[in-house]
């Protein structure tokens, strides 16, 4: 059972991890995309963004662990 929580653990992580990086994936291949790239890399993101992001992950957070503990109990108890 806890080989399949840890990998669960780390899926959820991982999908944490890619939800709250920074959506600025531009491969240059001409001068303006160069330019562009600098443009998104600096872009201040406002506060709402960031907090509605926290607030995201900590209720994915929250579920886990609510996941978790539903799971132990079904075992323990089933």
């Amino acid at each position: 059972m806890a080989p399949y929580l840890l990998l669960f653990f780390i899926f959820v992580t991982c999908g944490l991890v890619n939800m709250t990086r920074p959506r600025n994936s531009i491969r240059p291949v001409s001068e303006r995309d160069t330019e562009n790239a600098y443009k998104a890399a600096f872009k201040i993101e406002s506060k709402e963004t960031v907090e509605r992001r926290k607030l995201i992950s900590l209720l994915l957070v929250i579920a886990l662990l609510i996941d978790m503990l539903l799971i132990v109990w079904i075992v323990r108890f089933a």
